[in-house]
Protein backbone atom coordinates (compact mmCIF):
# COMPACT_ATOMS: atom_id res chain seq x y z
CA UNK A 1 0.00 0.00 0.00
CA UNK A 2 1.93 3.09 -1.11
CA UNK A 3 0.92 6.29 0.94
CA UNK A 4 0.23 9.50 -0.48
CA UNK A 5 2.96 11.45 1.21
CA UNK A 6 4.41 15.27 -0.80
CA UNK A 7 7.27 16.35 -1.36
CA UNK A 8 7.63 18.22 1.95
CA UNK A 9 6.99 15.34 3.89
CA UNK A 10 9.71 13.20 1.78
CA UNK A 11 12.34 15.33 2.58
CA UNK A 12 11.81 16.02 6.05
CA UNK A 13 11.70 11.98 6.53
CA UNK A 14 14.79 11.70 4.25
CA UNK A 15 17.01 13.91 3.85
CA UNK A 16 19.93 13.63 5.64
CA UNK A 17 20.53 17.78 5.87
CA UNK A 18 17.35 18.92 7.19
CA UNK A 19 17.27 19.67 10.06
CA UNK A 20 13.66 19.10 12.11
CA UNK A 21 14.91 21.50 15.05
CA UNK A 22 15.57 24.43 12.70
CA UNK A 23 13.59 23.63 10.43
CA UNK A 24 15.81 23.86 7.11
CA UNK A 25 18.82 22.72 5.52
CA UNK A 26 21.87 22.00 7.77
CA UNK A 27 24.37 23.97 5.31
CA UNK A 28 21.95 26.61 3.85
CA UNK A 29 19.90 29.10 5.59
CA UNK A 30 16.67 27.16 4.12
CA UNK A 31 15.89 24.06 2.34
CA UNK A 32 16.33 24.49 -1.32
CA UNK A 33 13.43 21.52 -2.33
CA UNK A 34 11.34 23.82 0.25
CA UNK A 35 11.87 26.89 -1.31
CA UNK A 36 11.19 25.24 -5.03
CA UNK A 37 15.03 25.64 -5.94
CA UNK A 38 17.28 22.47 -7.48
CA UNK A 39 19.44 20.73 -4.58
CA UNK A 40 22.00 18.74 -6.03
CA UNK A 41 22.26 16.37 -2.94
CA UNK A 42 18.89 16.29 -3.00
CA UNK A 43 18.82 15.09 -6.86
CA UNK A 44 21.58 12.30 -6.74
CA UNK A 45 21.77 11.31 -2.60
CA UNK A 46 18.28 11.26 -1.64
CA UNK A 47 15.60 11.11 -4.71
CA UNK A 48 17.88 9.13 -6.77
CA UNK A 49 17.49 7.93 -10.62
CA UNK A 50 14.12 7.03 -12.10
CA UNK A 51 14.96 3.56 -12.54
CA UNK A 52 16.68 3.18 -8.68
CA UNK A 53 15.89 -0.23 -7.59
CA UNK A 54 16.10 0.46 -4.05
CA UNK A 55 13.49 2.82 -3.00
CA UNK A 56 11.99 3.36 0.28
CA UNK A 57 8.23 1.80 0.47
CA UNK A 58 5.70 4.49 1.53
CA UNK A 59 6.23 6.46 -0.92
CA UNK A 60 4.74 7.05 -4.74
CA UNK A 61 8.06 7.91 -6.43
CA UNK A 62 7.10 9.11 -9.69
CA UNK A 63 4.72 11.33 -7.72
CA UNK A 64 7.82 12.43 -6.02
CA UNK A 65 9.41 12.89 -9.35
CA UNK A 66 6.62 14.88 -11.30
CA UNK A 67 6.12 17.19 -8.03
CA UNK A 68 10.11 17.66 -7.85
CA UNK A 69 10.24 18.68 -11.74
CA UNK A 70 7.50 21.06 -11.90
CA UNK A 71 9.19 22.82 -8.80
CA UNK A 72 12.50 22.99 -11.05
CA UNK A 73 11.13 23.93 -13.91
CA UNK A 74 9.07 26.40 -12.74
CA UNK A 75 12.95 28.15 -11.01
CA UNK A 76 13.99 27.62 -14.90
CA UNK A 77 11.19 29.70 -15.95
CA UNK A 78 11.96 32.72 -13.65
CA UNK A 79 15.78 33.40 -14.61
CA UNK A 80 15.69 36.48 -16.73
CA UNK A 81 18.28 36.79 -19.71
CA UNK A 82 20.62 39.81 -19.99
CA UNK A 83 20.27 42.20 -22.59
CA UNK A 84 22.32 44.86 -23.96
CA UNK A 85 20.89 48.54 -24.58
CA UNK A 86 19.91 47.50 -27.78
CA UNK A 87 17.88 44.50 -26.78
CA UNK A 88 20.32 41.74 -27.60
CA UNK A 89 20.41 38.96 -25.67
CA UNK A 90 23.72 38.76 -23.88
CA UNK A 91 26.45 35.61 -23.51
CA UNK A 92 27.59 35.00 -20.05
CA UNK A 93 30.57 37.88 -18.95
CA UNK A 94 29.56 39.73 -21.84
CA UNK A 95 28.84 43.69 -21.10
CA UNK A 96 27.42 44.42 -24.83
CA UNK A 97 26.59 42.72 -27.70
CA UNK A 98 29.23 42.94 -30.48
CA UNK A 99 27.62 45.75 -32.70
CA UNK A 100 27.31 47.87 -29.52
CA UNK A 101 30.94 47.02 -28.58
CA UNK A 102 32.12 48.10 -31.79
CA UNK A 103 29.76 51.94 -31.73
CA UNK A 104 31.39 52.25 -28.31
CA UNK A 105 34.92 51.57 -29.09
CA UNK A 106 34.23 53.89 -32.33
CA UNK A 107 33.24 56.87 -30.42
CA UNK A 108 35.61 56.50 -27.59
CA UNK A 109 38.58 56.01 -30.53
CA UNK A 110 36.85 59.83 -32.28
CA UNK A 111 36.97 61.27 -28.28
CA UNK A 112 40.52 60.28 -27.74
CA UNK A 113 41.80 61.07 -30.87
CA UNK A 114 40.26 64.88 -30.79
CA UNK A 115 41.96 65.51 -27.62
CA UNK A 116 45.24 64.32 -28.78
CA UNK A 117 44.41 66.57 -31.81
CA UNK A 118 43.56 69.54 -29.88
CA UNK A 119 46.98 68.77 -27.73
CA UNK A 120 48.89 68.95 -30.18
Amino acid sequence: MKQSKGLTAFVRDECANYSKHDEGCLFDESCKVMDGRRCDYFEKAVLGPPDYKYKLPGYDYQKLFAQYAEQTEAERQQVEVRRCECGTPLRHRQRYCDDCTMKRRRKTKRVSQKAWRMAV
